[in-house]
Formats: structure tokens, sequence, C-alpha cells
């Protein structure tokens, strides 16, 4: 009897074993390029300046392939405003009211008086020139980005650290015609 107890007890203690076992935490290995990097969570601050103008706010931008989303948080003369778009629309929730646009630079100007061109900003926060407009970007020994004259604006990037195996910009500096804006990334997540 105790013979045939055996392989009970000991599939009994491979199914506890395997029950107290978490499962691991998904990592994202490290990327080769910075164009790899295309999902993250991003914490920072946006600072911006026109001629009538200027504000900054806390921002909390999640970037997924079906679209973004920027929470800001701060003075932006709103308190608090969720920005999100995808390939065909975008939405701007102030609280107050909600606007719709076809692009999300519309709804940024609405935010900060700035067009500030949220599609390019995808590529420029990673430290990628726009691939779809003309650019005078200038790198570093390095191979980082460090200057870019793209669609009128002048940036600067800089402050870089490692995430995920790339050297990303913690700062985007960006002007065009006397207004500017900075972009401050505190803390990077990038996503599988």
């Amino acid at each position: 009897m105790i013979r045939n107890a055996l392989p009970l007890l000991f599939i009994f203690n491979l199914l506890l074993l395997s029950a107290c076992q978490t499962r691991p935490l998904v990592t994202v290995d490290d990327f080769e390029r910075a164009e790899d990097l295309q999902h993250w969570n991003i914490t920072g601050r946006l600072g911006y300046r026109t001629a009538s103008d200027g504000g900054n706010a806390s921002l909390d931008w999640r970037q997924r392939r079906e679209g973004g989303r920027i929470h800001f948080s701060g003075p932006l003369g709103f308190g608090s405003a969720e920005l999100r778009w995808d390939d065909t629309s975008a939405m701007l929730d102030t609280g107050r009211e909600q606007l719709t646009a076809t692009s999300p630079a519309a709804l940024a100007w609405h935010l900060t008086g700035l067009m500030i061109p949220v599609d390019a900003l995808y590529y420029w926060v990673r430290g990628l020139p726009w691939p779809w407009a003309e650019s005078t970007p200038q790198y570093d020994d390095q191979g980082r980005l460090v200057t870019l004259d793209q669609l009128g604006w002048s940036l600067r990037f800089d402050r870089h650290e490692r995430v995920a195996g790339l050297e990303l910009p913690h700062r985007v500096r960006a002007n065009l015609n006397g207004d500017s804006f900075t972009l401050i990334v505190q803390h990077w997540v990038p996503q599988p």
C-alpha cells in the first residue's frame, strides 16, 4: 500500500511546488535601435512659451500600437487634460469640454497655442528624425542625435541616458519663430 502511495505523493508534491511558483514579470529585452522601441510609458514635464502665453505641466504618455494617450496635469489653464489619438482621429478632454480633430497637433495647439507636431514628437522623443519630412540632423561621437532642424523647428537633444540598451534623450528643446517647448522625460518604461 505504501508502494502505491509513493507515485501519488510524488505527483502531489510536484503540483504543490508548481502552484507556489509565480509567473515571471514581462521584461523588455534590450533594443538594438531606437526605431524598435515603439511602445512605452513616459512620465515627465512639458513647458512651453509663446509670444502671448507660457506654462508647464506634468505628463504621463502611454504609447501603444493602436495609438497614444498623454495625460497632462498642472497649470496649462485646465488643471488637467487628456489627449488621445489613433491613426484616424484625436480627442482632447479637458474635464470641461471634449474636442475632436483629425490630428493630435491641432488639439495640442488648443492646449498650448503651439502646433506641436505630435506625430513627429513620437520620433523626436526617441532621438530620431521624423522619417516623412526633410531634416538636418547632427550626431555626437556616440551616434546620438544632438540637434535637428525639421518642420521649421530647431531641436536640441541632451541628457541622454541608457534605457533598455538604448541611449535616449531625456530632454528635447524645440524652437520655432520665437515659440518654444521643452519636454523633459523623467522616467522611461519601454513596453514589449
